[in-house]
């Protein structure tokens, strides 16, 4: 959660580059940044092999670290649990907020069978913490495994007549001390 220009993206690379032994990995991004990690892996990686993933029709693909998009996420995510990977990569992890999207729906069957899983974001968590729950649901299930205890203790949950309102926050300083600890 570092903030944006701190290299979140590097760090993430130089643990891949540290632990070849935890690949294949898989690195879900944003559309607009997918050429950019391309550009950074082999700008800081040793022999990288890896693929960009393009389109919504799955294709056979062996290279140790995938890169693709979170738009076409769901129509790969068979393709991707056939071959195991060991590594999940997630950027602005914040992409996965809604629980009921596609895109959310992917992370989370893709997650339930790799051991190691980054989650990375620019946005703080303080900002509206309902945005981080499935991410940190995958990296602490234990610890936040229900959205609406979560919703209640840390989004200032309240009933507005329409449904639950999470865009507060509340005891941001007890969740950062968890998330720090």
């Amino acid at each position: 959660a570092d903030e944006m220009g701190l290299g979140k993206t590097i760090q993430a690379i130089a643990w891949l580059q540290l632990h070849p032994e935890y690949r294949p990995a898989i690195i879900v991004v944003p559309a607009s940044v997918k050429l950019n990690w391309a550009k950074e892996i082999r700008g800081w990686m040793l022999r990288p092999n890896f693929d960009v993933l393009y389109g919504t029709k799955p294709y056979e693909t062996t290279e140790d670290i995938l890169i693709i998009n979170y738009d076409v996420l769901y129509e790969w995510r068979r393709e991707i649990r056939r071959r195991k990977r060991s590594v999940l990569i997630t950027d602005e992890c914040h992409y996965y907020k809604d629980g009921k999207a596609k895109r959310t729906i992917a992370i989370k069957r893709i997650s339930g069978r790799i051991p190691h899983f980054i989650a990375i974001s620019g946005t703080p968590i303080t900002n509206r913490p309902s945005e981080f729950f499935n991410a940190l649901n995958i990296l602490l299930p234990d610890t936040f495994e229900n959205f609406y205890k979560f919703a209640y203790r840390y989004c200032k949950a309240r009933r507005n007549g329409f449904g639950l309102d999470t865009s507060g926050h509340s005891n941001t300083q007890e969740l950062h001390n968890i998330l720090t600890r």
